[in-house]
């Protein structure tokens, strides 16, 4: 038992110590030698330091100019897109010692890095001059804003997380259901109707092809479209006219192909907008257009009106054709296409808008879906210009077909809907508690406390590579987004760790990093 203590001992302050240097992993140790200044950096693994953010300055915040750095890797900057230089291992630097009047009475080193899961507190490792030696500096007290530590006796801090999250992730550390529970609660085919997002995400790539694909093979047996086909072959030239069936069915794949590339370009171009169109559909007024128009369409469907633009297909054929041609083939299924009308756009759109929001989550399906779509519909017509006469001939039964797809667009409807309706009344957020301030976060703490709401607090900067990742995905997710309108959600913006009032709120809650996450939840 006397051997036990010791150990126990030595493993705690192993333990305290290791916290203690979570905060800055980075280890500097500053000589001065004449009139220079001697920096050397201890860079542990998969972490780096920035290298513009590498400086030395006097006590007046004059910089001093490098004399020898290593050389620097270059990684992509997440918020900029664009190559940033960084040093990713341990290395030494010197810098002229020329200070300026009272400068000369520190040198400041500062510098600031991350890993692959958090940015680290930007640091600013001070110390004082006293002779030849370096005194680390003591900094003077500062008053500092208490008032939400009042407030925060009223809760219990229920989880901690440093460094970004995934959708699953985080709706896990708010104690939320994630990952296939969420699809088996609510029904695939329903979380399909009401969420194409969150389906993808929670049934998997195949599954999601699975449904696109028979989708684009349903829409053959619209009214648009299945009274179309024998047209269609006549004016390629295949079933009949083909000559023999191997050649009807080249000339069907190739009119299918045709189909299946224009659906895979449009998906490529609004894919491949990126950001733009991002932007675009976070804005409520266009989902609520998209909302209107499937509406329009949808009662397009149960002949409130007609639209139909397919009759403009037969026209461009320039009339039958007995010997079909590959070119022709392919131009007219684009042409098919384009032109399907009102039985094909609704499902078009809502896949093109569905494929815009899947390639953050993955690319290889946010590209696909498209295509997947058009090759449903190209499915049928290689056998049908073959002559094989498998497809159900046009009757009554097309317009139970046809209403069938104008439940769909109206779910499609709704979703967009929900879309516009949370994005102009959007989850309570606040629009962000200034750290060096801490205005309004006493106030925000108590409202959660009246409403009995649990609190979720988001630390970020500007300079949080991977705030700025969780931004543009995790919490633009859309169950994320329904999650959260049962919380407080307050985003304390550390923006300059070294003030006072920031320092304070992270250390209460231990916060080493950005991006930092805090659950909360009433006594």
């Amino acid at each position: 038992m006397k051997k036990i203590v010791p150990v126990f001992l030595l493993f705690t302050v192993l333990l305290l110590s290791s916290f203690g240097q979570f905060g800055d992993p980075f280890g500097v140790e500053v000589n001065l030698e004449g009139d220079q200044v001697k920096v050397d950096v201890t860079v542990p693994p998969e972490h780096y330091l920035y290298a513009d953010h590498f400086t030395v300055t006097d006590a007046l915040g004059n910089e001093q100019q490098a004399s020898t750095l290593p050389p620097t890797q270059s990684i992509t900057d997440p918020n900029s897109g664009k190559p940033k230089p960084v040093f990713a291992e341990n290395f030494s630097a010197l810098f002229s010692w020329a200070p300026q009047g009272e400068g000369a009475a520190a040198i400041h080193v500062k510098y600031w890095g991350c890993n692959d899961e958090v940015c680290f507190i930007p640091q600013n490792k001070v110390v004082e001059l006293a002779g030849h030696s370096l005194v680390p500096e003591v900094s003077s007290s500062e008053s500092v804003s208490s008032d939400w530590k009042t407030e925060l006796e009223n809760f219990e801090v229920t989880a901690v997380h440093s460094g970004g999250l995934n959708a699953e992730d985080f709706l896990a550390f708010i104690g939320q259901e994630g990952g296939v529970t969420e699809g088996e609660k609510v029904g695939l085919f329903k979380l399909f109707l009401t969420d194409p997002v969150a389906f993808v995400r929670e049934s998997g790539f195949l599954l999601a092809i699975i449904f696109i694909l028979v989708g684009g093979l349903a829409l053959n047996l619209t009214p648009c479209v299945l009274p179309m086909i024998p047209i269609n072959l006549a004016i390629i030239g295949a079933g009949a006219q083909a000559g023999s069936k191997g050649r009807g069915f080249a000339l069907g794949a190739t009119y299918g192909l045709g189909i299946a590339l224009v659906y895979g370009l449009l998906g490529v171009i609004v894919v491949l907008t990126g950001s733009q169109f991002g932007t675009i559909q976070a804005n409520p007024w266009f989902n609520l257009g998209i909302a209107v128009i499937f509406v329009v369409l949808a009662l397009a469907m149960f002949d409130v009106f007609h639209i139909d633009f397919s009759r403009f297909q037969s026209k461009m054929g320039g009339g039958e054709q007995k010997q079909g041609s590959f070119a022709v083939a392919l131009m007219m299924g684009a042409v098919a296409a384009l032109l399907a009308g009102a039985c094909v756009a609704p499902v078009v759109i809502a896949v093109l808008l569905l494929a815009a929001n899947i390639y953050e989550i993955n690319t290889v399906a946010g590209l696909a879906l498209p295509f997947v779509l058009g090759l449903g519909m190209a499915l049928p017509w290689p056998f049908a210009g073959a002559g094989l006469s498998f497809l159900p001939k046009p009757g009554k039964w097309m317009e139970y077909v046809k209403y069938g797809f104008g439940v769909l667009i109206i779910a499609f409807a709704f979703y967009y809907g929900v879309l516009s309706y949370r994005a102009f009344r959007p989850v309570e957020v606040t629009s962000g508690i200034d750290g060096r301030t801490n205005a309004g976060f006493a106030d925000t703490l108590q409202q959660a406390r009246k409403g009995g709401r649990p609190v979720v607090i988001d630390f970020t900067a500007s300079w949080c590579k991977n705030c700025a990742v969780m931004e543009k995905t995790t919490f633009k997710d859309s169950l994320v987004i329904a999650a959260l309108e049962d919380f407080e959600f307050i985003k304390y913006v550390a923006e300059d760790p070294d003030n006072a009032n920031t320092k304070a709120v992270m250390q209460h809650f231990g916060a080493q990093g950005l991006p930092t996450l805090v659950l909360l939840n009433a006594k």
